[in-house]
């Protein structure tokens, strides 16, 4: 391909993120075989040196005067999508579009996206963002940062990002943002500094690195930092903190364990000193470049979870909750040689999938055929009867958090089988994102529709039992539209559905739970469940989908067993967030759940027979959910009902240890999962665990009898250092089984296998 890269920001020399960050995209772009061409719009000033090199790297240099006395301001506080792009500066540009043809047109930050309407039909679009600008001088002044740079409304940025055909955002999160947004699809390009990892360094003493520049966010996260290190007991393990860079004048004067370093030449040379990096980075925006680099350059780094947004991180040490939290970290480092392996490697481990996932976005500028099928994607048709939207309950939560990951893969359409109030629809929309719609189909008001079945419907027992004609109709009447590439069922009780015509040519049921399990194990326990269905039936309707997707391994291997090639695990997955500290005495045990009989059944358990033994260590039992309802007139001492919650976010940080004593359900239990990826020490029951693999004594506790768990509950009160190995294992293994990543692969599949067919390809019969 040949293509134009438009950029305010120079690729040489690459003393700054931003600068590192194209460069390295053009490289890519180079080594892929294309033509790169560079339009240096001259915003920033650079020597004769750095021209001449970009004009040696570069397959053309085009460079572009600018004038920036005619930037504008003109919605007051905040700037118009194109004050930063004035009239002579579209001349420029329109004369380049008018001189040659471009198979591919990249414009870097969205302040420069009207270059992209100046070129002909044809030309594939893409803006690289850098960073989200709706706003973003409040974002800065909150965290007391220096404006000096683009801001505007999310209308302004919404609309320069319709002007391009492909959206690059530089980490996930910020993707998520973008796709709310657009129109246009958003794709996720990270970025790796061009930089061969570094050999330890050959020095007396261990060092601790900080490097930074010199802005007031810096500034704070290393004084707090620096204030709970403990300087003294450094210099009894042997080290020293050294800090380089602008950030030096928050240091102080030297001292031992001290040693400010001021400016350094390259940053390898800084790294090459050093045996671990910290980064306690408590706020700002875009992907934290400094983490990025150290890692590049093969150096153990400790920080926090903001230090290490988007990278895919597992370990407690690369998710702190703060600066103070880092700061405990490094001065475990310094005394405990085993820990300093465990960061060695695991810092090791992510620097290695980091560049791997890097590699793999990447890909798809390998031609201009593999970029248009990231613009031309599949759409699939999402059929439920949940709100999902609302994300109060354990099913609402897995189809929401489910279906922010599909959208980043594939275009997804809803059909709502219910009736919707007024305010349903914008807060479907924040789930499915701008290129999303949501479908309803309120059904028959006199309930549902046993008939007319259409003689192509050839339904089991089951289905018949749960066939609605209205809902059947209104699936046909999407479904006519010919552009769904699959249709995705929630739950097996809408399996009637994959005998709708005309049949996407991918059904895929989302199974939840294996139903005839479920029914099998409420039996055993007297209790009888609302759906009735046995295995053999179940799984003869499974094998009228093309996919199913199961939530936990344990399903998946049964289905993956009895359906070979047509099982793909999707589990319930939560994004990165920080590992809880560990308090020196336990003040909240904590259960949260709906109204189900399962959960008011084992918190009735757990408050009769665990609570009595555990009462006297002083700890409080605070339950949150629609379970408070069955319990709202007992009188147990320590017990605190909460009540449903708009948010549990505060419930569960304020949380020591989580239980889950349910004794009876299936499926995989999301608010088990919810402790897992935060971090909280937890105590489960066999059915609290269930698809739980390879964790129980390093991730969490299993009691298998009331002894056992009482037991289990008494020693993590006790004990802070129990809580807190188990709280690291819990957030490693939360991470890796239901981080995003484990999402992502099986969003991937499925648009893979979507992408693969023709939305007008007959579908195997049902």
């Amino acid at each position: 391909m040949r293509c134009l890269v438009i950029s305010p920001t120079p690729t040489h020399p690459q003393d700054a993120g931003n600068r590192q960050r194209i460069h390295a995209l053009l490289r890519a772009l180079q080594g892929f075989g294309h033509r790169v061409e560079f339009a240096f719009v001259r915003r920033e000033a650079v020597d004769e040196a750095a021209l001449e090199a970009m004009d040696r790297a570069w397959d053309a240099l085009h460079l572009i005067p600018y004038d920036r006395s005619a930037e504008r301001r003109s919605l007051g506080e905040t700037h118009a999508l194109d004050d930063w792009f004035p009239p002579a500066l579209e001349e420029a540009i329109a004369a380049l579009a008018g001189a040659a043809s471009y198979d591919l047109v990249l414009v870097e930050y969205v302040f420069l996206s009207r270059a992209l309407e100046l070129f002909p039909a044809g030309t594939l679009r893409v803006l690289d963002t850098h960073d989200v600008f709706t706003d973003r001088h409040l974002r800065l002044e909150a965290l007391g940062l220096p404006i000096g740079f683009f801001h505007t409304t999310a209308e302004e940025e919404a609309r320069g990002l319709d002007r391009a055909d492909l959206v690059l955002a530089i980490q996930d999160d910020e993707r998520q943002v973008l796709e709310a947004m657009t129109r246009a699809p958003v794709a996720t390009l990270g970025f790796v500094p061009e930089a061969a990892p570094l050999p330890p360094g050959a020095h007396e003493g261990l060092r601790i690195g900080y490097f930074g520049s010199g802005n007031p966010l810096n500034g704070h996260a290393l004084a707090r930092f620096m204030e709970r290190l403990d300087i003294a007991g450094l210099r009894a393990a042997g080290a020293a903190l050294h800090v380089a860079g602008g950030a030096t004048r928050y240091a102080g004067p030297a001292r031992p364990g001290v040693v400010p370093m001021g400016g350094v030449g390259e940053p390898a040379d800084f790294y090459a000193g050093m045996d671990v990096v910290v980064n306690p980075h408590e706020g700002g925006t875009g992907l934290k470049i400094k983490t990025v680099e150290a890692l590049a350059h093969g150096r153990p780094v400790i920080g926090t979870a903001e230090a290490f947004r988007g990278l895919g991180a597992r370990a407690a040490f690369h998710a702190a909750p703060d600066a103070a939290a880092t700061a405990e970290h490094a001065r475990r480092w310094a005394r405990d040689p085993r820990f300093r392996r465990d960061v060695a490697v695991e810092s090791a481990a992510l620097a290695a999938r980091y560049a791997r996932e890097v590699r793999r976005q990447l890909a798809p500028f390998r031609s201009r055929e593999a970029l248009q099928a990231l613009i031309d994607r599949p759409v699939a048709l999402l059929v439920t009867d949940i709100p999902f939207w609302r994300e109060a309950l354990g099913n609402q939560a897995r189809i929401s958090a489910m279906l922010r990951f599909l959208r980043a893969e594939m275009d997804v359409e809803t059909l709502f089988l219910g009736p919707l109030e007024p305010e349903d629809e914008a807060r479907a929309a924040a789930v499915l994102g701008r290129r999303g719609a949501l479908i309803a189909s309120p059904g028959d008001p006199a309930g549902r529709q046993a008939s007319p079945v259409p003689s192509h419907a050839r339904l089991t027992p089951f289905e018949r039992g749960h066939f609605d004609a209205t809902h059947f109709a209104a699936l046909e009447a999407a479904l006519e539209t010919g552009r769904h590439a699959a249709v995705i069922l929630e739950y097996i009780r809408l399996s009637y559905l994959r005998h709708a015509r005309p049949a996407a040519p991918l059904r895929v049921l989302d199974t939840h739970d294996v139903m005839a399990l479920r029914v099998a194990n409420f039996e055993h326990f007297g209790r009888e469940h609302f759906l009735r269905i046995g295995l053999l039936e179940e799984l003869g309707i499974m094998d009228g989908f093309e996919q199913v997707l199961a939530i936990q391994e344990t399903e998946h291997a049964l289905l993956g067993g009895a359906l070979p090639g047509r099982s793909i695990l999707l589990p319930h997955a939560l994004p990165d967030l920080p590992c809880q500290n560990t308090a020196p005495a336990v003040r909240r045990i904590v259960f949260l759940g709906g109204d189900s009989p399962m959960n008011r059944d084992g918190l009735r358990w757990f408050i009769e027979q665990a609570w009595p033994a555990v009462a006297d260590l002083g700890a409080e039992l605070h339950v949150a959910g629609q379970v408070c309802t069955a319990f709202a007139r007992a009188r147990v001492p320590g017990l605190v009902l909460h009540g449903e919650l708009e948010s549990t976010e505060a419930f569960l940080d304020a949380a020591d240890i989580g239980i889950n004593p349910v004794f009876y359900g299936g499926g995989l239990k999301i608010k088990t999962v919810e402790y897992l990826c935060r971090g909280l020490p937890a105590v489960l029951t066999e059915e609290g665990a269930f698809g739980l693999h390879g964790g129980e004594g390093s991730a969490y506790l299993v009691g298998r009898s009331r002894a056992a768990y009482v037991a289990h509950l008494r020693a993590l009160i006790r004990d802070p250092q129990l809580r807190r190995r188990l709280g690291e294992g819990a957030l490693q293994f939360g991470r890796t089984r239901f981080g995003p990543a484990a999402a992502r692969a099986a969003c991937r599949t499925l648009a893979a296998l979507a992408g693969s067919v023709r939305p007008d390809a007959a579908p195997r019969p049902a």
